[in-house]
């Protein structure tokens, strides 16, 4: 079965313009998304002083496939994706795939899905979609980075979660992947609960959980290989350092899950990433203030040259968390990395953190910071496109263009931490991605006018841009635009700048923007 058919041989600059419609396709179905959110609202009682709170269905999605390569190669592919209900049949959310198996390991692909699911009866159910992301890796033939995912699911539907057989096709529109698969997924329901961003009123009952995270860690890592090559067979030596953030959530007691990602920002091996989820337990040994803890990962990692096989894998660790404030704490562990099949990479990790909790009243850090029990907590969540020049390693300077993921989290009125994502689509630099965090400010101007600015710093690597081991920094400023409540227009101009490699250009983009508010515990 064909879903879309191959390329000509004089489709690449028809491509090259149909790139930024497939991009513009997910930003629309985020807009409907934000629309149906306003529409959706349970409002309790005015007198009671509460805030409106509104609730969204969603869907969790893991799902694998073996996808056929050129040269009659074969990688397992993996995604997961996070579904938003956004009105009657549809969904629509953020996902990334990436390799699992073969010889691909390292290959990321991250991006935005719509989707339709019409039920028949109560257990069976048909799903049809389509994903558009930008990535690559680990030498596959991506051409500019941009992926299309169309497919069509036989679902069987349980209580809490339903499965079955899908049928899709991987086509990375300039590249030589262009391939018809069955696989099989696995989707459990959940919820999206959320408040106005900006309500002022004073109750809440700390039901509104958001994306449902109530720690983010900001990691810093050093790996020290052991009996490791790179995918040319030479030995792998050097130290490694790794910029990374990790989201966790309690679940019971000790215990507590989440995910972490990272980047290489050091060691000659820019381009290697690791996404991977993590659980672990977590013991207090001096009052709340020293904890104990010990955890295990497992995921998916590789690029920059380092030889994961087919990018499987798995991580242990052990540390202490100090913590310094109600919502402050810093963190360090020591812990090994092993890629367990057909790979040669096996790490010893040492790494240190500053862990924030999400959830608690932030009282503690002074009045600047106006966060009180019971008042809701402004995020943002904006998915966009970004170009500019970018140095490559054959001393070339060409255009680029990435696809953007950014979170944002308010420390205080006008003020915020914020995490991001970009990864290459066009300009023949695929394979290339960008991790960044680091803080931004800003100014109502108008009651539908903010003014912004941030300064970023993470690592960025692949595609054969020149970024030489990984550590870059970038500033932007910005205009929103507000088109609802919810939803705004966000247009910036900034640079993006390789702390040791030639990268070194002007950057513009444009986003859609998705605010909403989250409750802080009553604790």
């Amino acid at each position: 079965m064909r879903l879309i058919p191959k390329p000509s041989r004089v489709a690449p600059r028809a491509l090259a313009s149909f790139a930024p419609i497939a991009i513009a396709c997910g930003l629309a179905l985020q807009a409907s998304c934000a629309n149906a959110q306003s529409a959706m609202s349970v409002d309790p009682d005015p007198a009671a002083g509460t805030v409106p709170l509104r609730t969204l269905d969603a869907r969790v999605r893991l799902g694998g496939e073996f996808v056929h390569l050129p040269g009659h190669e074969r990688m397992g592919l993996v995604g997961l994706t996070e579904l938003l209900n956004v009105g009657g049949e549809w969904w629509v959310g953020p996902g990334v795939y990436g390799a699992a198996t073969g010889k691909r390991g390292g290959l990321f692909v991250p991006g935005f899905e719509g989707a339709w699911s019409h039920p028949f009866n109560d257990w069976l159910a048909v799903d049809a979609g389509v994903f558009a992301g930008g990535g690559g890796g680990a030498a596959a033939p991506v051409g500019g980075g941009l992926m299309l995912r169309p497919h069509m699911d036989l679902v069987f539907r349980f209580p809490g979660f339903y499965t079955g057989p899908t049928l899709s096709k991987v086509w990375f529109t300039s590249g030589r992947i262009n391939a018809t698969q069955f696989g099989w997924m696995l989707n459990v329901d959940s919820s999206f609960r959320y408040r106005p961003a900006d309500f002022t009123g004073v109750s809440t009952d700390g039901s509104a959980t958001g994306l449902g995270f109530d720690h983010v860690d900001a990691t810093v890592t050093m790996a020290r290989p052991r009996s490791s090559r790179t995918t040319t067979g030479t030995p792998l030596t050097q130290r490694i350092g790794l910029i990374g953030l990790r989201a966790e959530r309690e679940v019971d007691g000790p215990f507590w899950a989440g995910i972490e990602a990272a980047g290489a920002g050091s060691g000659g091996v820019g381009g290697y990433a690791e996404v991977l989820g993590t659980a672990g337990l977590r013991f207090p040994v001096v009052g709340d203030r020293l904890s104990l803890d010990v955890r295990a990962s497992a995921g998916l990692g590789g690029g920059g040259g380092i030889d994961t096989g087919g990018g499987i894998l798995v991580k242990a660790a052990a540390g202490a968390t100090l913590r310094l404030t109600d919502a402050l704490s810093i963190g360090a562990e020591v812990g090994a990395v092993d890629a367990p099949r057909h790979a040669h990479y096996k790490a010893e990790t040492a790494a240190v953190s500053l862990d924030w909790a999400l959830d608690v009243p932030q009282h503690d850090l002074g009045d600047w910071f106006n966060t009180r029990p019971g008042i809701p907590t402004r995020m943002e969540f904006g998915s966009g496109v970004e170009r500019y020049d970018a140095a490559r390693k054959d001393g070339t300077t060409r255009p680029l263009e990435a696809v953007v993921l950014q979170v944002n989290r308010f420390v205080a009125p006008n003020l915020y931490l914020t995490g991001q994502a970009h990864s290459a689509f066009a300009g023949g630099a695929g394979a290339y991605s960008v991790g960044l965090f680091g803080v931004g400010a800003q100014l109502p101007v108008t009651q539908r006018l903010r003014l912004g600015v941030e300064a970023l710093a993470g690592a960025a690597g692949g595609g054969g841009v020149d970024t030489v081991g990984g550590a870059v920094m970038q500033g932007r400023a910005y205009v929103d635009l507000a088109l609802t409540d919810s939803l705004s227009l966000r247009v910036a101009g900034g640079k993006i700048k390789s702390v040791h490699g030639r990268l070194d250009a002007p950057v513009v983009d444009a986003a859609l923007v998705f605010s909403f508010g989250v409750d802080h515990a009553k604790r």
